[in-house]
């Protein structure tokens, strides 16, 4: 099944979308779930690790409108794909400044679905999670929940937030295929997770859970300015 979010306050409009989704949009094996309010999408990623591939939002909306429901989903899962959906056409210059592969005025919607699905599935993903080989074992672990990664010899510590797992694939192996910013380097043995750093220090990264990462001399300045940066752009 391939997860695809809908939200939009006005039920009825709501439940049009996932039909027009169902019937037109050339998906296969789609699995349209629809939510009433920005909060409830947010807490099913939160809370319930919910990962929709695509997410199909109105843009006027009661409290937090589409715009800033879209930014915050562009933070939590990289990988999703937006699409704006809204009955009225002066949005439309609105929506540049977050990221999103379609804009869909509701009197087109059916007409425009498959287009804009289309598009959200070809474009370059960015991936939610790691996929952790150890012995015939696949693990598949979200990216919100690994503190850091610890290179030591030829294999990798994974340190999640409960648990750890080790891994004989090296930390640049595991990580050539998350969003830049994701984890810092900072040290010849360290990758910290950039999600879950609490502070940086002269010569160490204090994380979420309190456990302290070295910063070498060699990677300060590197680190540093990959911090910053990243503080910058969130």
């Amino acid at each position: 099944m391939i997860p695809i979010a809908v939200c939009d306050d006005e039920r009825v409009h709501g439940l049009r979308t996932r039909e027009v989704i169902l019937s037109h949009g050339g998906v296969q094996d789609p699995e349209v779930q629809l939510f009433e309010t920005p909060d409830a999408l947010l807490d099913a990623i939160r809370l319930r690790d919910y990962s929709p591939r695509v997410a199909v939002l109105d843009i006027r909306m009661e409290g937090t409108d589409g715009i800033q429901l879209a930014e915050q989903i562009n933070d939590l899962l990289p990988q999703c794909a937006v699409i704006f959906l809204t009955a009225f056409l002066e949005y439309a210059t609105d929506v540049y400044e977050t990221r999103h592969v379609y804009f869909i005025l509701k009197s087109e919607l059916e007409q425009r679905i498959g287009s804009a699905l289309e598009k959200a599935f070809n474009g370059k993903r960015m991936p939610l999670r790691l996929y952790l080989s150890s012995g015939s074992a696949v693990k598949s672990i979200l990216l919100r929940d690994i503190l850091y990664l610890e290179r030591i010899l030829h294999k990798t510590r994974v340190r999640m937030r409960n648990g750890t797992e080790m891994v004989t694939a090296s930390p640049a192996e595991l990580l050539k295929d998350t969003p830049e910013g994701t984890f810092i380097r900072c040290h010849q043995s360290y990758w910290v997770n950039y999600e879950h750093i609490a502070a940086m220090e002269k010569n160490e990264f204090v994380l979420s859970d309190g456990t302290q990462i070295p910063i070498s001399r060699t990677f300060r300045g590197s680190a540093r300015a990959a911090f910053f940066s990243d503080m910058r752009t969130r």
